[in-house]
């Protein structure tokens, strides 16, 4: 896993802002698949063609998102490429066992050798890429947008934050998930909480600045992880918070 020193969270701050500068078209969709990929392999590139054992137990996870053959997104992308090829490809010899790992949440690699040599000969191909692409946004980057824009969040730290924690955790309701930790986050507030991001939430009948709100949303994600406030992810939002490169 990539581990991120001072000189990275110096260099996350300064890929924010220098994306927000930027001007880009789609400034935040960008600038949130950049400083997670960041994040989570030290490059700004997705990486369609990476593949190997999970190292938290999930199968093999692959391609842009880590999906997963025990968690069953690595299933979708599949079922999504066979729409493209018409099912004749080179993962139809595993269909089989991937749809029943999927049903299972089975991490076991057992009857899939073979996977990530099958994986990476696919991703030559511009179908294999769409298909990655197109469960990446169902999955995880529209859910994320879809919460920001129902808090009514506006600033790029805080949506690419949300996206971040998508990727990392999911999107359900369950506990640790994004849909969870924004339910937590949205409970703690009881009163009004001013600050300087120039943009004002309102929960709970309350008014809330953004960034005030996007810190404790922080302060709840630690709490699910391993290592919390020294989570690389968390560390890096609030040092970009801190500078104010939002």
């Amino acid at each position: 896993m990539f581990k991120f020193s001072s000189s990275g969270l110096v260099a996350s701050a300064f890929l924010f802002s220098s994306l927000v500068q930027a001007g880009l078209s789609d400034c935040s969709k960008n600038l949130a698949f950049q400083l997670t990929n960041v994040f989570q392999i030290g490059t700004i590139k997705f990486q369609y063609g990476n593949c190997e054992v999970d190292d938290e137990g999930h199968g093999y996870a692959a391609g842009i998102a880590n999906f997963c053959t025990g968690t069953g997104d690595a299933w979708q992308v599949i079922q999504e490429y066979h729409n493209y090829t018409g099912g004749n490809d080179e993962f139809t010899k595993y269909d089989k066992i991937l749809a029943e790992r999927a049903k299972e949440n089975s991490g076991s690699t057992s009857g899939l050798s073979g996977y990530c040599d099958a994986w990476q000969h696919a991703v030559v191909s511009q179908k294999f890429w769409s298909a990655q692409g197109a469960v990446f946004d169902k999955l995880y980057f529209t859910p994320s947008q879809t919460f920001a824009d129902n808090l009514g969040l506006k600033l790029s730290v805080s949506q690419a934050a949300l996206y971040d924690t998508a990727i990392s955790r999911g999107t359900s309701d369950n506990t640790g998930s994004l849909g969870n930790i924004i339910k937590l986050t949205n409970a703690a507030i009881t009163t009004d909480y001013s600050g300087d991001s120039n943009s004002t939430l309102k929960i709970n009948g309350h008014s809330v600045d953004e960034i005030q709100w996007l810190s404790k949303f922080l302060t709840i994600r630690a709490k699910y992880e391993d290592d919390g406030t020294d989570n690389v992810h968390i560390r890096s939002f609030q040092y970009i918070i801190d500078k104010k490169e939002y």
